[in-house]
């Protein structure tokens, strides 16, 4: 029996587990850790920034390889390959060669990244080629995996040791491999790391670097990831006496023909830009049973799916800050205009920018296709169809409004709350929601909005209270 797990099937001459299969729940959780305190905390250092932000001094200038997350494992003399997400991997070529370089070494925790020659033998491995080989049996002799860490080895945890000893230590243990191998790393400072990501990246063979520093920080060195998505909605704002856009809604077309929610964009715009656009989407305008609050807090106006932005941004990720899946709403659109269907997983957008309207595309899925993000990163639920789900409905248990006239000009502030009673069907909706508004006309900023959450009833009537002692002194009246 597998110290690994207990689900196994045959796959390419060895055999593979599928996502959640790993059954040590001690060594799940490390897994999964690393992933949210390490590899995601990489700092983003863009080509032409590498001489600013890069530190002086010694450096550990590594090929970044488009391919996913894994790590080489050995527990009580059996060697696998896992994914944080619990999928394991035993017995095919790369796996194989793994086992006899650990043969003599004691239990051990290797991140890496695992990654698929391409079966056409043409470009660079692309992240989407691994799922791809993951799914056919005669292609699992492509697979390969790079250690880049090392997590722990018998009882000592190795993150506490400096990255040259951790380094030295996988070109021991990994040493002759071909398949599993330690990945492509000189030594060097910031100068060659320039010259490597010439000779590395701007050459086409690898997505870009990561560099390591003696004072233990991790900087992602990449080029801008680009892709073109269609406008949906957008928030408003009034600024100088003036309405313009804050920020635009876009989202990404399904197979199926649905629209899936990519995110927000709110900078480059440039000058007047925002005015313009505003004018440009007021004109059109539908109506929507969906709603969604932008980042002033009032409701998005949407429109028809017609123009197409493209956007910048320094990187894809498929989880939050808490490493849960991303999930948004996906759309239908018809004459009636739009209407939700489901929530599906996607991707985020770290700091995107607008750069353009592509007025030479058409809204079809090779323009503004859902591939755009999944060559970049291979989320889960890729061909998955959104179903409406049953949840329950919402209960308001406490609201008040506040006013308070002066000048002849009423202001007001207010607060509603209510249970969601949906937390229990769908984790990504807390239990218990208070949402406080106050609205001056005479202000900069006529209305501003506040949102808090909690896990129960108590927290949200602490919230009220602490609001009312901080917002409703004299001069106030209640509605």
């Amino acid at each position: 029996m597998s110290v690994f797990s207990d689900d196994w099937t045959d796959y390419g001459g060895g055999r593979k587990a599928p996502i959640g299969s790993l059954k040590i729940k001690e060594l799940a959780d490390k897994l999964k850790n690393y992933k949210k305190l390490v590899a995601k905390r990489y700092r983003v250092v863009f080509p032409d920034n590498i001489s600013r932000f890069l530190p002086d001094g010694r450096l550990w200038i590594s090929t970044k390889i488009d391919g996913e997350l894994w790590f080489l494992i050995k527990r009580d003399g059996e060697v696998s390959l896992c994914a944080y997400n619990g999928r394991c991997l035993q017995g095919v070529p790369v796996a194989a060669e793994a086992e006899k370089l650990l043969k003599d070494a004691g239990d051990i925790v290797i991140p890496g990244e695992l990654f698929a020659i391409p079966p056409d033998g043409g470009s660079r491995p692309r992240v989407g080629h691994v799922a791809l080989c993951l799914g056919n049996d005669d292609y699992a002799k492509n697979l390969g995996f790079r250690a880049f860490d090392l997590l722990e080895e018998g009882d000592e945890d190795w993150l506490y040791k400096s990255y040259e000893e951790r380094f030295e230590r996988l070109n021991t243990l990994l040493d002759g491999g071909k398949r599993c191998a330690v990945v492509t790393t000189v030594e060097g400072e910031k100068s060659d790391a320039s010259d490597s990501f010439g000779e590395w990246v701007n050459s086409g063979k690898f997505e870009g670097l990561v560099v390591r520093s003696e004072q233990g920080i991790t900087y992602k060195v990449k080029p801008f990831v680009t892709l073109d998505a269609v406008v949906i909605a957008f928030g408003e704002r009034e600024e100088n006496g003036r309405t313009e856009v804050r920020e635009l809604t876009l989202a990404l077309l399904r197979d199926d023909g649905t629209y899936h929610i990519l995110g927000t964009v709110g900078n480059g715009f440039g000058e007047g830009g925002r005015v313009e656009w505003h004018k440009k989407l007021s004109e059109i305008e539908v109506q929507s049973s969906f709603r969604m609050a932008n980042r002033e807090g009032t409701l998005c106006r949407f429109v028809e799916p017609k123009l197409i932005v493209e956007v910048k941004c320094s990187d894809i990720v498929d989880t939050d800050s808490r490493d849960i899946p991303v999930r948004r709403m996906t759309l239908n659109y018809d004459d009636k205009g739009w209407a939700s269907i489901g929530t599906l997983p996607i991707v985020s957008l770290i700091h995107p920018v607008l750069v353009r309207e592509r007025d030479d595309k058409e809204v079809d899925l090779g323009s503004v296709g859902l591939d755009q993000v999944f060559q970049h990163v291979p989320f889960e639920g890729r061909s998955e169809k959104a179903t409406a789900q049953d949840l329950a409905k919402s209960e308001i248990f406490e609201r008040g409004v506040y006013t308070k006239e002066t000048k002849g000009k009423v202001a007001v502030r207010k607060y509603v709350a209510f249970a969601t009673n949906k937390a229990e069907q769908d984790p990504n909706y807390p239990p218990y929601v208070v949402f406080f508004t106050d609205f001056s006309s005479g202000r900069k900023d006529p209305l501003k909005t506040d949102l808090r959450v909690a896990p129960d009833k108590d927290l949200i009537t602490a919230y009220i209270a602490e609001w009312k002692e901080k917002n409703i002194k004299k001069g106030w009246a209640e509605a």
